[in-house]
């Protein structure tokens, strides 16, 4: 039972991991592309 349960821990801190990540990566991807579309338009 400790097993499953560390097991489930490490997936959840992993799922916890991937979704942060996510969450950071993709709205400043969107704001360097906004920048540079910004730049270029000039």
């Amino acid at each position: 039972m400790a097993n499953e349960e560390s097991g489930r821990a490490g997936v959840g801190s992993l799922f916890g991991a991937v979704v942060t990540d996510i969450h950071f990566w993709i709205p400043l991807i969107v704001l360097v592309a906004g920048l540079v579309l910004l730049h270029e338009l000039r």
